[in-house]
């Protein structure tokens, strides 16, 4: 789709790849505006009293009303990689990889795409842009459709590689880390930073009461939960399995586990 408004040029891919449960629009835009703003909206067919919105290790309920002057502030609210609006019956997340505000009212939800101030950058946001979004029309709330992990797919995508073919020393199918849980996901593998050992750090995003198995690489000495300074909380945790761990979790908890591996001294 390409269309010209004032002195800007659209263009815009939409892409629905076959298997696939969402739809993606990707734009090309070349913005010379002053003092405009530019938003993508969706009027739907479902709607709520307030619509969600993704924040660092969970989410919030915003009003889709504006009944008095504190909903009426809230114009442009930030949210991480989705919003959400429905009415638990069906509904729609839209996703998005590099724009952060969005406003909701009524059954309209919208996310801001490019801005055209003066001040205090008078050539702000002009120019050539490329960037996508996409819209995940789904049955129940967000939490029973996984909006969740459509965000972080959308934000991360795989990248597939051709490779000569070669025996290798790997099992067709391998992970360095399993998170296995559909409530938590997990944001970081890091290197400790005073132990040799790996930290591994997820959280819980469905309000729920439950516990994670993490299958690590092989070689752990031992498991340890600790605070977000890395600093070792309660008993250290008992292997289940090969390589495996099973670790308690809270709703909306924010966990750290620290993976210790025997020092190589040569």
């Amino acid at each position: 789709v390409s269309r010209k408004w004032q002195s800007s040029t659209f263009v815009q891919d939409i892409v629905l790849y076959a298997g696939s449960d969402q739809v993606e629009v990707v734009n090309n835009i070349d913005w010379h505006e002053t003092h405009a703003l530019l938003k993508a909206a969706f009027p739907l067919a479902a709607s709520g009293n307030s619509a969600t919105y993704e924040i660092p290790f969970g989410t919030i309920d915003r009003p889709t009303t504006r009944n008095n002057s504190w909903e009426q502030a809230r114009f442009e609210v930030p949210a991480l990689r989705w919003a959400d609006l429905g009415n638990g019956i069906h509904g729609l997340s839209l996703l998005n990889n590099s724009k952060y505000g969005y406003d909701c009212k009524d059954n309209v939800l919208r996310l801001t795409l490019l801005r055209s101030p003066v001040s205090p950058d008078p050539n702000a946001d002009r120019g050539h842009h490329t960037f996508s979004y996409a819209l995940y029309p789904h049955a129940g709330d967000w939490k029973s459709a996984f909006t969740i992990r459509h965000g972080y797919e959308f934000n991360s995508t795989l990248t597939a590689m051709q490779v000569q073919p070669h025996a290798g020393a790997l099992p067709p199918v391998h992970s360095f880390v399993v998170l296995n849980g559909e409530d938590v996901v997990l944001t970081a593998v890091k290197k400790a930073e005073d132990a040799n050992g790996l930290i591994l750090r997820f959280y819980e995003w469905a309000g729920k009461d439950g516990v994670a198995q993490i299958h690590v690489p092989a070689g752990a000495a031992s498991a340890t939960l600790t605070n977000l300074m890395e600093a070792a909380e309660g008993a250290p945790l008992q292997f289940t399995g090969s390589d495996e761990i099973t670790v308690p979790v809270h709703p909306y908890s924010i966990m750290s586990v620290r993976v210790d591996y025997p020092r190589n001294e040569k």
